[in-house]
């Protein structure tokens, strides 16, 4: 059976679905009728109790965050396609921690800075905003992005190769760039966000 992935374009599914292409797993996309409250119906909450996207069904097993998606996908899919390392593998603690850090730290203060410091189609009315907030988070931020550069240093991927843990990252890289949140001071996450986005896998999920 294959998998089914609930979600809408634009949102944190994406790097979902940019996953499942990597890993070549077949999988059926349900979109969500956004304007309709469709992820408020008593359906989806039954598998989403929070009413949001992405949710992934693989049989009985349920899972929605991303972030705990992508660990799920490594672990079942990802280590015999080269895009995850194994349970055994001294590089799996690695993978957990930049996975789960580039959601809860990368992703998080980008969109803070993004909703109060940018004008973007999803940013608070001018009103709504904190100067105060803004400057917080694009500090906390670029703290994030300059571990990322000093990371990389001379390797193209943040582990030996593309894998999952790449998506994780450059998928909130890539929305802050299309919002007109500029890293010129960080050249090689510059050129690592540009050479993840370029992979065909990528341009399928989008």
């Amino acid at each position: 059976m294959a998998l089914e992935l609930h979600s809408w374009p634009r949102s944190s599914g994406t790097r979902v679905s940019w996953a499942l292409e990597e890993l070549n797993v077949p999988y059926k996309y349900i979109e969500l009728d956004q304007k309709s409250l469709e992820h408020r119906s008593p359906k989806y909450l039954a598998l989403n109790p929070h009413g949001k996207v992405p949710t992934l069904v693989d049989g009985e097993q349920v899972l929605f965050e991303s972030a705990a998606i992508l660990l799920y996908l490594g672990d079942k899919f990802g280590a015999g396609k080269g895009l995850w390392p194994a349970a055994n593998d001294p590089a799996h603690c690695e993978a957990l921690c930049w996975t789960v850090w580039s959601v809860t730290e990368l992703g998080s203060y980008m969109m803070q800075y993004l909703y109060h410091g940018l004008d973007t189609p999803f940013s608070y009315k001018p009103a709504d905003r904190s100067k105060a907030c803004a400057e917080y988070n694009h500090t906390q931020f670029m703290r994030c992005v300059n571990a990322l550069e000093s990371k990389l240093g001379d390797r193209q991927y943040l582990l030996r190769d593309f894998s999952l843990v790449d998506i994780a990252a450059t998928s909130w890289l890539s929305l802050g760039a299309m919002c007109g949140l500029a890293l010129d001071a960080q050249p090689r996450v510059v050129a690592w966000t540009q050479r993840c986005v370029e992979r065909p896998a990528y341009k399928r999920a989008r």
